[in-house]
C-alpha cells in the first residue's frame, strides 16, 4: 500500500537531510516525501567540519533521490498560474509547494513563518514543522535519549536549524537536545 505524500519546502528538506536519516525518516513515519523543482533548487549547502574548520557542503538531492528518500515534482500547469501570484508573497520554493499543496490537497511541512500565514489564510491545514517530523520519527524508532541527542545536535549544526520560539515541539526538541528529557 502507497505510503500517504507530504510535500516538504526547502528548509525543511535540509534540515532532514542533515540528519543524515531522510529515508528512514520516511519509512519509519510512514509517508512519501515529495518536493518540487523549484523547492529542490533551493536546497543549498550543509555546514560540516573538516580539520578544525567550518566548510560548505553542497547537498546532491540525486542521490537520496535514486535511494527513494524522496521524489521530486514538477508543477502541473494550472498550478502555475496560483504559483505567480504566490511568487509575489513568499520565495518561490514556497510559492510552488503551496501551490501544488492547494491544488493537489497535499500536506505540506514548512518552517518558514510567511509560508505558514499563507497555508492559513489560503486554508491549508497547519503545515508540519521539522520538530514534528524529528518527534514522529524517534518516536517511532524509540531511539534511546542519547540517540535523539546527537540526531538533533546534527541538524543543529549541519542545518543551523532550532525550532522556531512559537513552535508546540520546541520544548520536546530543547529538552532532548539538552539530555533533559523525562
Amino acid at each position: 500500500m502507497p505510503k500517504p505524500p507530504l510535500l516538504l519546502d526547502a528548509c525543511v528538506t535540509i534540515n532532514l537531510v542533515a540528519a543524515g536519516t531522510i529515508e528512514e525518516i520516511a519509512r519509519d513515519i510512514g509517508r512519501t516525501f515529495l518536493i518540487t523543482a523549484q523547492a529542490a533548487r533551493e536546497v543549498g549547502h550543509l555546514r560540516d567540519t573538516a580539520d578544525g574548520q567550518v566548510v560548505i557542503v553542497q547537498v546532491d538531492l540525486s542521490c537520496h533521490v535514486r535511494i527513494g528518500a524522496f521524489e521530486i515534482i514538477d508543477m502541473a500547469a494550472d498550478e502555475i498560474p496560483l504559483y505567480v501570484e504566490l511568487a509575489g508573497l513568499v520565495d518561490d520554493g514556497e510559492a510552488s509547494t503551496i501551490a501544488v499543496a492547494i491544488k493537489r490537497g497535499l500536506p505540506i511541512a514548512t518552517d518558514d513563518r510567511k509560508a505558514r500565514r499563507v497555508c492559513a489564510a489560503r486554508g491549508l491545514p497547519e503545515p508540519t514543522g521539522t520538530a514534528a517530523l524529528i518527534r514522529r520519527y524517534c518516536e517511532a524508532k524509540v531511539l534511546e535519549q542519547a540517540d535523539v541527542a546527537r540526531l538533533l545536535s546534527r541538524i543543529r549544526n549541519h542545518a543551523s536549524f532550532q525550532p522556531p520560539r512559537n513552535d508546540r515541539d520546541l520544548k520536546w526538541w530543547n529538552d532532548h537536545e539538552q539530555g533533559d528529557f523525562r
